[in-house]
């Protein structure tokens, strides 16, 4: 009988080892803030974009969250922009002016991706270069700093471009 006990335990410990062992490893809990303006145009012009980040990363529990931090934004009008545009993830008007003086956001659209375990910033600035400067949209992105970001954060790794200047309407 004891024999019998033994082999059962040799069958069973590695079934028993794998099963105690976490099926990945734990990980930072990431955010990406999304400052927005719905009378912006370069906002408007991300909408798209906003769209396919979030359908990209939301999947990796990377969690984004919208803020019109504007103070001539008004409920109405965020829940219309956001309607419109189809816009995926929760957006707010409160504490968003607070949270983005905090954050030294400047202007709409920026991002801050915010690493929330360890309370800092890993990225801040453009989505990417579609807009050279204001009222001067590239032809061809070629630079793609959010994605660049978050394909970082997905695959445990620095991100190598941590800041870079925003392009859009600035806050009042």
């Amino acid at each position: 009988m004891r024999t019998l006990f033994i082999i059962l335990l040799i069958a069973l410990l590695p079934g028993m080892a794998k099963s105690m062992t976490p099926s990945h490893p734990s990980r930072d809990s990431f955010t990406v803030y999304l400052f927005l303006l719905e009378d912006c145009k370069i906002t408007q012009a991300y909408a798209d974009k906003m769209q396919s980040i979030y359908a990209e990363y939301a999947k990796d529990s990377i969690g984004f969250q919208g803020f019109f931090p504007n103070p001539i934004s008004e409920d109405s009008s965020m829940q219309g922009f956001i309607q419109k545009y189809n816009i995926p993830f929760s957006c707010t008007r409160t504490h968003a002016y607070a949270r983005a003086k905090q954050l030294g956001v400047t202007v709409t659209p920026e991002v801050v991706v915010y690493n929330e375990t360890r309370q800092t910033i890993v990225y801040q600035g453009r989505i990417d270069n579609l807009y050279e400067r204001v009222g001067q949209r590239r032809q061809v992105v070629t630079s793609h700093e959010l994605e660049a970001a978050l394909y970082c954060i997905r695959n445990n790794k620095p991100v190598p471009i941590p800041k870079t200047t925003a392009i859009g309407c600035f806050l009042n």
